[in-house]
């Protein structure tokens, strides 16, 4: 089904009167209902209410600077949705986003993109997943990571790995061992080149690292695997036992401070851009996304199609996101 089979003049109507000329969600001249910017947030952040509330707290805590705390309150709002002028079929929506590493929808589109470009580097050759975990041991969530960034550093520039790599990107995962009670940062490695024996990596893995034989690795199957691969890591780089506890939460946003928590090697060379970098199609403005999701929840047919063509549950409603923040 394609938008060009709703009634554009029924869905002006119904929503908000469509634009000859896109209107800029960052330079609203109206300023909008209040009400409509809560829906559209809950909307957005549905799916992690609970976290992003965490999230919040401990960026108030660790004093980060406030136009972040206001972006961050803010991703979300002021959306509207719009199709792009040579096919109606084509939708998206525009709002204000934060793009801060630690909002998981932001996080999550970015990670899409870069998988995108991951998968164009690949380009079909054979590549593989590379874990590699320190042995647990004290110290701060800073100084472990300083130890496992400087350990790939060395097995990078080893004569093996180099034989054997051609080029790669990794992510980092911080876990925290509730059993141990440490700090258990991971990094999460694609990579291309020659076949990786396991028991071979680990030996050269305790060599880089002075203590440290856990490794594991896989061989990608399918560019699906890429995209859940990236997009996991990057989308919550921390585990839920660090997103449960506000003090972990707050060691790890002030250590993951000023680090990139997405790394290219070798012949890897892919932008780290926003997802929303601009493109060359005319986008022509249907209406606000809180007008539409209320008026598909009342029932009006042409609202529940852009719905469907957008993705969207035409039943949502926010009083069945209500988020446990405890």
């Amino acid at each position: 089904m394609f938008l060009s089979a709703v009634d554009d003049r029924a869905v002006g109507a119904l929503l908000d009167p469509p634009e000859t000329t896109v209107p800029q969600p960052d330079n609203d001249p109206t300023g909008g209902d209040p009400a409509d910017d809560d829906l559209e947030l809950v909307f957005r952040h549905r799916g992690w209410l609970a976290d992003r509330a965490r999230v919040r707290r401990a960026l108030e805590a660790v004093e980060v600077a406030s136009d972040r705390i206001n972006r961050f309150d803010r991703c979300g709002s002021r959306a509207w949705v719009q199709r792009a002028s040579h096919d109606p079929s084509i939708l998206r929506i525009r709002a204000d986003y934060c793009h801060d590493r630690f909002c998981a929808p932001c996080a999550a589109a970015r990670g899409r993109s870069i998988a995108g470009r991951l998968r164009g580097w690949l380009a079909g050759r054979p590549a593989r997943f590379v874990t590699l975990t320190l042995a647990a041991d004290g110290g701060t969530l800073s100084q472990r990571l300083d130890r496992l960034f400087t350990a790939f550093r060395r097995l990078r520039r080893s004569g093996w790995w180099r034989s054997r790599v051609d080029g790669g990107a990794t992510a980092v995962e911080v876990k925290w061992s509730v059993t141990s009670a440490h700090w258990h940062p991971h990094l999460h490695i694609l990579c291309r080149g020659r076949y990786l024996e396991k028991t071979e990596l680990s030996l050269q893995w305790h060599r880089a690292s002075g203590d440290s034989y856990i490794v594991d690795v896989q061989l990608v199957r399918s560019d699906d695997d890429i995209t859940h691969y990236v997009t996991k890591y990057v989308t919550k780089p921390g585990s839920n036992t660090v997103y449960r506890e506000p003090d972990r939460l707050q060691e790890m946003i002030r250590s993951l401070h000023g680090r990139r928590l997405l790394l290219t090697f070798g012949d890897c060379k892919i932008p780290d851009t926003p997802d929303d970098e601009p493109d060359d199609t005319t986008w022509v403005t249907i209406g606000r996304l809180s007008s539409i999701l209320s008026a598909a929840a009342r029932g009006v047919p042409d609202a529940k199609v852009l719905c469907l063509l957008l993705g969207v549950n035409p039943a949502w409603k926010p009083a069945n996101n209500t988020p446990d923040t405890s």
